[in-house]
């Protein structure tokens, strides 16, 4: 090639060594290059380090407030078991085997600060998964602000329960299963494994796991799974759920998660039975509540009260098998359809009410309020503190109440999130990672609340799971949507000219 006079001739790179040559041995340009990748990281998310940190200052705030954790009633249940290290009649022992590898922390304290470090854990998730599915970094901002803040959440935490690690499995299963367009059977596998760790630790879990199930089914149908991956989810599943249901047998004779499936049931219809309108065998008569439905207490009443018909004791043995309490629960069920519907639809609409207000079936909110401890345990639905030194800073605890008094996620916001979720189903133009994705964590979140509501009583404890599914389900499904006035300015931007002609060759 003749050279053209007055130009630079371009080195050559293969000649002549690059900086990378000349590093000292140690890895010191690695860990250079680490460095800057994470300020850029540290940079670009800058307002999620922020986020973090006001949502890391509120729990702190809670820690200070008291001296050890919160207790409720289950309390008990869970670290007695954590103890002995066998399975309760009417709890999984999913967050008792928690508490027993935290036995080494030994005071109910650092038990609460592990929650709260799983809670900013699961803001960290969920906003990872909206980042890597396209969702705009404010979006998926907003998405994680009930996790941050939500009083009530923060409330939960603090308590010896099992909602946090609850929300924790469940916040790692979908985000294992939706972070990639395609897992394979390992991660799919996992995701049945964590399912598994979910239901044993409360048995809703046992509603999202078919909820899971029918989704991957979907995909399969869809051909956008391989069928060992569904053939693993289940694989994972029954891995953990077999053996735990065996290791239950040998304690209480029965193959299940728990044996108190026949109380629970009959809390739930005990509120609406009316017993003169059913064909109830003669020998199930007693279990018929004696007072008209509108005077009756509340579903948990009939479950745990020792002077509730299913808890007679006759010479020091209960009157009711399991299997009774299933029976009439089940002839009232088939017998007032209407009524148990109506109970589930209008308690899970409940959960998409504004306000924190409870009827006198419903669980008392009073118990998910920062409470005001005091020596005596009080006489109201109110929580005390755990076993430990006794002790809170009267001026913390105030502040904590007017904080929750504001800040926490409305009802209405879930239910605008659950139809945004299910709406990118039914409406939405796109690939089916957008339409389904969105519709499974509504799904999730829906299943959360009508569980309990076909089982058991209404509790705002019940609706805190969902604010790691609902909100992300309706960010999912706005993802790429602007508003009409900026893809009007979109379309009035003059593009770039169309290019020339290309220059001869000289």
């Amino acid at each position: 090639m003749t050279p053209v006079p007055g130009a630079r001739r371009r080195p050559d790179r293969r000649a002549e060594p690059g900086p990378a040559a000349t590093v000292p041995a140690g890895g010191t340009g690695a860990r250079a290059g680490l460095g800057t990748g994470a300020l850029r990281l540290a940079r670009r998310h800058v307002l999620l380090l922020v986020l973090v940190v006001l949502a890391t200052v509120a729990r702190v705030y809670v820690t200070a407030a008291y001296s050890t954790a919160l207790w409720f009633p289950d309390s008990g249940t869970y670290v007695e078991r954590a103890t002995s290290l066998d399975p309760a009649v009417d709890r999984p022992f999913g967050y008792s085997a928690f508490l027993a590898v935290l036995d080494r922390l030994v005071v109910f304290r650092y038990v609460a600060v592990a929650q709260h470090v799983l809670g900013l854990a699961m803001v960290v998730l969920v906003y990872t998964l909206l980042q890597r599915r396209g969702v705009s970094r404010r979006v998926s901002l907003l998405a994680v602000v009930p996790l941050a803040f939500d009083a009530y959440l923060l409330n939960i935490e603090h308590f010896i329960l099992a909602e946090t690690l609850f929300m924790l499995l469940l916040t790692l299963a979908v985000v294992a299963l939706l972070v990639v367009e395609r897992p394979g059977a390992l991660l799919v596998g996992t995701v049945g494994l964590l399912m598994g760790a979910l239901t044993v630790t409360r048995t809703v879990g046992t509603f999202l796991v078919a909820v899971v199930l029918v989704y991957l089914v979907v995909r399969l149908l869809l051909r956008t799974l391989r069928w060992t991956a569904v053939a693993a989810f289940a694989v994972g599943v029954a891995a953990v759920l077999l053996p735990y249901a065996s290791w239950f047998h040998a304690h209480h004779g029965s193959f299940a998660l728990t044996d108190h499936t026949g109380h629970f049931l009959y809390g739930r219809v005990a509120t609406f039975v009316q017993c003169e309108e059913l064909d109830v065998p003669e020998r199930l008569r007693p279990l018929c509540p004696a007072a008209p439905p509108e005077e009756r207490p509340t579903g948990d009443n009939f479950v745990w009260m020792a002077h509730s018909p299913a808890n007679a004791v006759q010479d020091g043995v209960r009157v009711w098998s399991e299997d009774d309490l299933a029976e009439f629960a089940t002839i009232a069920i088939t017998g007032q359809p209407g009524d148990y519907l109506y109970r589930i639809v209008s308690e899970t609409a409940h959960y998409l009410r504004p306000g924190r207000e409870s009827g006198p079936q419903d669980t008392c909110p009073l118990w998910w309020e920062f409470p005001v401890p005091t020596p005596e345990p009080p006489q109201t639905c109110s929580s005390v503190l755990a076993p430990g030194p006794f002790g809170h800073r009267p001026a913390l605890v105030a502040d904590l109440r007017a904080y929750q008094q504001v800040v926490y996620t409305p009802g209405p916001v879930l239910g605008l999130c659950l139809v945004a979720g299910f709406g990118a189903l039914l409406l939405r133009r796109g690939s089916w990672r957008d339409r389904l994705d969105p519709a499974l964590l509504a799904a999730l979140g829906l299943t959360v609340l009508v569980g309990p509501a076909m089982t058991a009583s209404f509790d705002y404890r019940f609706l805190l799971p969902t604010l790691a599914v609902l909100p992300p389900a309706a960010a999912l499904a706005l993802r790429g949507a602007s508003p009409p006035w900026q893809r009007r300015s979109a379309e009035d931007t003059p593009g770039p000219p169309p290019p020339g002609p290309a220059p001869a060759a000289g």
